[in-house]
């Protein structure tokens, strides 16, 4: 089955539904989650030291915290109304956040650093002695035997974004089904109606955004057959995104899952059914040894996050809820857009241009029409993203039967310049129209994409060293940007409350920890 890509309705283009659109438009909102290894300033090692008691608790503080790797900084912004203004916080957290590493810098690449020869010399991440700390941890140990610990190093930027109650009583009302009464009805539709059409482009984004075609020598590798060897460099000529590849967090069971994302039910019936299925090699790993847990449980996913998907749907969770529970309990919120790599030349990870264009691309989404998936075209899906993340510049790769993915992805951009305008109406820049017309300079050859600048430099310098010259520069230039002394005494002191409120939530523990991670993962 051929991919057929999203299309909008002529009618939505009409200049006075995109006057209406571009009103409706300022009510979206906007977040960062943006991951990154610790390394070793000279060496380029991934750091074996605890996360830094100055930047606060891991647990609880609510910027600053890591991810699958005690190594793995993870910074979050708050909710913001413009993409702008979500990038400007990233900046202040990595200008904090630099101040406090004195030996260590922040890894720029999504595929990781120099690895320890051990995949037990991959710290997990620690959260403490609080039943929730001690869950989080279990939940990476499980990780580390399910998929490896190299796994947990691979980093990329994850772009939440929200759209106004009003923008989807008015699509609905375009679509011909004005009652938008029932406002969660009218959103979780319109959220999983967006999900849908992005999975149809996400081989357009990885092909503009994508920045990882290359690993170290220390990322192993079951087979090597598919790269090119240099020095410790091993380089998938062509590539766009390993990390979105099968070198990331894939498995038979994943793969077994079959998630539907045709509505909010069925979405949630796969994920949950996926928490509570056993999976026979789980089984085996078993569930404890003489270090306690070895994993939550020996089902499919121990946890719904698990499943690495390329867009989820998300609710904030209450204290101990899981994600799948705030959904079912109160519907979509915002979607988070994971297919995005850490672009190493923009010193927080991602450049406005791109956080413009995944703004413009989601937002396409939401409007153009989305029929539901039929299990053909999700094959067709994770194929021709299979092709992109490991082929997607190679000009024998087509998209269809007359169309490179250059080609496919130009004739796609060439009917979005009113969406564009009426972003950059709602958000008085010319931002939106600037990376619409950049993307189109990428894909017809007059500027290189992301990844063949990657591919260039990691010839010329190496993997590492590539990796190592930017963490050196971005590090440097922070250190020429001072935070106001308001802005740095709020920064200290969020940090120290945090630890505060970690020991707090260590000292209210009740009853075992067995029972705890039970009724967690039991939850209704």
């Amino acid at each position: 089955m051929q991919l057929k890509l999203p299309t909008i309705s002529p009618h939505i283009l009409q200049e006075h539904h995109i006057d209406v659109l571009s009103q409706l438009l300022t009510g979206m909102r906007f977040g960062l989650e943006k991951e990154g290894l610790r390394v070793d300033r000279a060496t380029g090692r991934l750091a074996q030291t605890p996360h830094p008691r100055d930047l606060g608790s891991a647990l609880t503080h609510p910027h600053i915290t890591t991810d699958y790797s005690e190594a793995l900084l993870e910074f979050v912004t708050g909710t913001h109304a413009s993409p702008h203004a979500a990038i400007q916080e990233l900046e202040e957290l990595h200008i904090f956040t630099s101040s406090v590493l004195e030996d260590e810098r922040i890894w720029p690449l999504s595929m990781p650093c120099q690895l320890p020869e051990s995949d037990s010399d991959i710290p997990l991440a620690y959260y403490g002695e609080s039943h929730i700390g001690r869950l989080k941890t279990v939940y990476r140990r499980g990780l580390g035997f399910r998929y490896g610990r190299q796994m947990q190093t691979i980093a990329g930027v994850h772009f939440n974004l929200s759209f106004s109650d009003d923008l989807w009583a008015w699509k609905a009302a375009l679509d011909g089904h004005p009652d938008g009464t029932d406002h969660r009805l009218v959103r979780d539709h319109g959220y999983f109606h967006t999900i849908r059409n992005f999975r149809r482009i996400q081989w357009l984004v990885m092909l503009l955004t994508g920045s990882s075609p290359s690993v170290d020598e220390s990322f192993r590798l079951l087979a090597t057959d598919r790269f090119t060897v240099t020095g410790r460099t091993r380089l998938a000529e062509g590539a766009t995104s390993l990390r979105m590849s099968d070198l990331g967090y894939q498995s038979a069971a994943q793969e077994s899952i079959n998630i539907c994302f045709n509505n909010l039910n069925t979405y949630c019936d796969t994920l949950s059914n996926a928490v509570h299925h056993p999976w026979p090699t789980y089984e085996g790993l078993g569930l404890k040894d003489n270090h306690g847990f070895k994993q939550l449980n020996t089902a499919v996913l121990q946890i719904e996050n698990e499943y690495y998907s390329s867009i989820r749907p998300k609710r904030i969770q209450r204290p101990g809820e899981r994600p799948v529970r705030a959904l079912i309990n109160r519907g979509v919120e915002y979607l988070e857009v994971r297919a995005i790599d850490l672009n190493p030349f923009a010193r927080n990870g991602i450049s406005e241009h791109e956080a413009s264009l995944i703004t413009l691309l989601m937002t396409t989404s939401a409007l153009a029409d989305s029929p539901l998936n039929t299990t053909e075209e999700c094959i067709a899906i994770d194929g021709i993203n299979a092709r992109t993340s490991w082929a997607g510049r190679r000009p024998e790769q087509l998209f269809d039967d007359h169309s490179t993915f250059k080609q496919a992805g130009l004739e796609f951009l060439g009917s979005l310049d009113p969406i564009a305008e009426a972003l950059n109406t709602a958000f008085h820049t010319e931002s939106f129209t600037g990376a619409l017309e950049d993307a189109r300079l990428r894909l017809d050859g007059t500027c290189t994409l992301l990844s063949d600048e990657i591919e260039q430099a990691v010839i010329q310098n190496g993997h590492l060293e590539f990796g190592l010259t930017r963490a050196n520069q971005h590090h440097d230039s922070w250190q020429t940007v001072k935070l106001t002394p308001e802005k740095l005494a709020n920064m200290q002191r969020e940090a120290q409350e945090s630890l505060t409120t970690e020991q707090q939530t260590a000292e209210s523990n009740e009853g075992s920890f067995d029972a705890f991670v039970d009724a967690y993962i039991h939850q209704q």
